[in-house]
């Protein structure tokens, strides 16, 4: 069946019926999120403000709205409700401690600004023009459900040290058990202790093979090619990373090391061939608190977030902020 349109074209109907419904679908995800969002905006939180670097913009926004597009950027929705509800607790414990209402220090992109999305000043964020384009089509509505639920399902909680909101940190992949925050930035923390994990092998990052040619070696670490071949492993941690290379008569710190050669962590293994150095590196990430692949795996295993961040985060206690 045809029907004449105008300018006498003729089009078919069922052309046009298929036209109409992928238009539709198009839409869907913005007036979802618009839907999702009205119901969120009900009830107020902390209002704040956020500098998007990426899209050169600034927003303003209630710290639990925030939170979604925190969690979305930093934990994959695939993982276990519980594991994100631990995401959720630790991304809004992180804000408490920036917010410039509180004493934090902000952003330095912008002095109104309490955060940024770049994650090497404060937590990644992610946008929802940015998470349309993250997640296709048939993932978003069931993944932005998830994550509002994980963050809704946590509301107001933050974890406490002395009463006082902590600093958690977490990285994506530890592979041999966490790290004491004193190897790694020199300066103890009470809750930031070596735990074990052993549940992160699921992790896509969690082995690393590498191979340097000895030339290689010497040219990053600015040393000839016979000093090169006397490298070995000075100081290990207890949980098996790094922490000084020895190299003739001069020393390496082991996140320097990391840094020179760009390794996805500094748990390495070294094996010395007559071509250069194979190196196998377990985990992702400087390995201190929460180990993200950890949690999943620990929530695969029926534990509740409490729980995760109890255990990554030795004598911590929860409380509420009051809305």
């Amino acid at each position: 069946m045809v029907i004449r349109g105008e300018e006498g074209i003729i089009l078919s109907v069922k052309p046009m019926v298929y036209m109409l419904l992928f238009m539709l679908m198009g839409l869907a995800p913005v007036v979802w999120f618009r839907h999702l969002n009205e119901g969120a905006g009900a009830a107020r939180t902390l209002p704040v403000v956020l500098v998007s670097q990426t899209e050169r913009k600034m927003y303003r926004l209630d710290l639990e709205d925030y939170l979604v597009g925190v969690l979305a950027a930093e934990m994959p929705a695939r993982f276990e409700l519980e594991a994100l509800k631990a995401q959720a607790v630790a991304a809004r414990t992180v804000a408490l401690g920036r917010m410039k209402r509180f004493g934090g220090r902000g952003s330095r992109y912008h002095q109104d600004a309490d955060f940024s999305d770049d994650p090497n000043e404060s937590q990644a964020w992610l946008s929802p023009k940015q998470l349309r384009t993250k997640w296709n089509y048939w993932e978003y509505g069931s993944f932005y459900r998830k994550i509002r639920r994980a963050v809704a399902e946590t509301r107001g909680i933050v974890m406490v040290y002395n009463g006082k909101p902590i600093d958690a940190v977490f990285h994506s992949t530890c592979g041999v058990g966490t790290e004491a925050a004193v190897n790694v930035w020199k300066h103890d923390v009470p809750y930031l202790q070596r735990v074990p994990c052993g549940v992160d092998s699921h992790s896509p990052r969690y082995k690393q093979q590498l191979f340097f040619r000895w030339d290689d070696v010497a040219r990053r670490l600015r040393i000839s090619v016979a000093e090169a071949r006397t490298l070995k492993i000075a100081e290990m941690t207890q949980s098996g990373r790094v922490l000084r290379l020895a190299c003739g008569s001069r020393y390496i710190d082991g996140q320097e090391f990391r840094k020179v050669f760009q390794l996805n962590s500094n748990a390495v293994r070294l094996e010395k061939t007559p071509a250069g150095l194979r190196m196998e590196v377990t985990g992702y990430g400087h390995g201190v608190g929460m180990c993200q692949y950890g949690a999943d795996g620990l929530a695969k295993r029926g534990w509740k977030y409490q729980q995760i961040l109890a255990h990554y985060y030795q004598g911590i206690g929860f409380r509420k902020i009051k809305y």
